[in-house]
């Protein structure tokens, strides 16, 4: 068919590396599919123009037509993903929680996932506010830029509810994990705390959990000795992952691999599998904090539990399938 020849030699099919400010690829086949198929309407269009006009207005016309085409995925390259998009009536377009500061002692630090992606986020222009646990980590993150939603514990249900109905965020990311004063786990309370006041705030806001491979049913994959060290902080995070599935929220949970440290800069191969808990590997945090940009919001992928890999550092017996790999959304989407 004509969309069929337009598709194999769209000029938009090679890879998209979206914003430059991201770091995060576009979805190369789902552009190439839209200028396809504009290019398709383009054609009927310049057909019908044709018809009844003389040569050089049909001529006019056609071009008009096709340029149009082709320009239109680029204007859509350019639209921001519907997670920097705030809803009429709602405050921050995303409310973050776990956010690295000099005090960070969970992995990352000051550099973890929440604090990459906070910095993307802002450079694209949304509006971002954070939780803050003390005032030192809020002074840091004001110099940095960000807004601050409040200062407090997230394991008082009362702070959670207050921070969430003062930002009404139209989308909630959190990585919140790690200890506290008393040497317990905050992964689990604080978190659900965070999912009961998302839940009674109308509208309800999209959540974006991260956790870790190693959660719900892809524990049993883990080897003994990392059950051993990790056991604790795992088990935590799937009590919050249980309460979120529960909660009626629009939601999606990503569960990364072993995060790479350092400050390489992204390889820019990290993919979403869906559908096999079997399996693991390794990230890096550049990368999915890029990724994180343009989680899809798709009503088919509402609900998923995500692996969040690099797809040369994944493990995988038997092989990993494309249709266990999630697209990630285009701009606009």
């Amino acid at each position: 068919s004509s969309l069929t020849r337009l598709e194999l030699f769209s000029p938009f099919m090679g890879p998209s590396q979206g914003p430059a400010t991201t770091g995060a690829a576009a979805s190369a086949t789902s552009e190439g599919r839209t200028c396809a198929r504009a290019c398709a309407h383009a054609l009927c269009a310049m057909r019908r123009s044709a018809r009844g006009r003389s040569a050089p207005a049909a001529v006019v016309a056609a071009v008009a037509a096709l340029g149009a085409a082709l320009w239109a995925p680029w204007v859509a390259r350019s639209a921001p993903p519907l997670l920097l998009v705030a809803p009429t009536g709602q405050g921050a377009a995303v409310l973050l929680a776990g956010v690295g500061t000099a005090a960070t002692t969970t992995p990352g630090g000051r550099r973890n996932v929440g604090r990459l992606f906070a910095e993307q986020l802002a450079q694209m222009g949304a509006s971002v506010a954070v939780v803050a646990r003390s005032e030192a980590a809020a002074e840091e993150l004001r110099a940095a830029g960000f807004a601050v939603a409040g200062v407090g514990d997230l394991m008082d249900l009362a702070f959670a509810s207050k921070v969430v109905m003062a930002t009404k965020p139209a989308t909630i990311f959190t990585a919140v994990g790690g200890k506290d004063s008393s040497g317990g786990r905050v992964d689990g309370i604080a978190n659900i705390n965070l999912f009961k006041a998302a839940a009674a705030l109308k509208p309800s806001p999209h959540i974006v959990f991260v956790t870790s491979w190693g959660c719900g049913e892809t524990y049993e994959f883990l080897n003994e000795q990392t059950k051993n060290i990790l056991g604790p902080a795992l088990k935590a995070k799937t009590e919050a992952e249980e309460f979120l599935r529960g909660s009626g929220l629009n939601h999606m949970i990503v569960r990364p691999g072993g995060l790479v440290s350092g400050d390489e800069p992204a390889t820019r191969k990290g993919i979403l599998i869906r559908d096999r808990p079997d399996i693991g590997g390794s990230i890096r945090r550049q990368d999915l904090a890029g990724m994180l940009l343009w989680l899809p919001r798709r009503p088919d992928t509402n609900g998923l539990a995500l692996t969040a890999l690099d797809r040369d550092m994944l493990r995988a017996e038997p092989p990993l399938k494309d249709e266990e790999v999630v697209e990630l959304s285009a701009p606009g989407d």
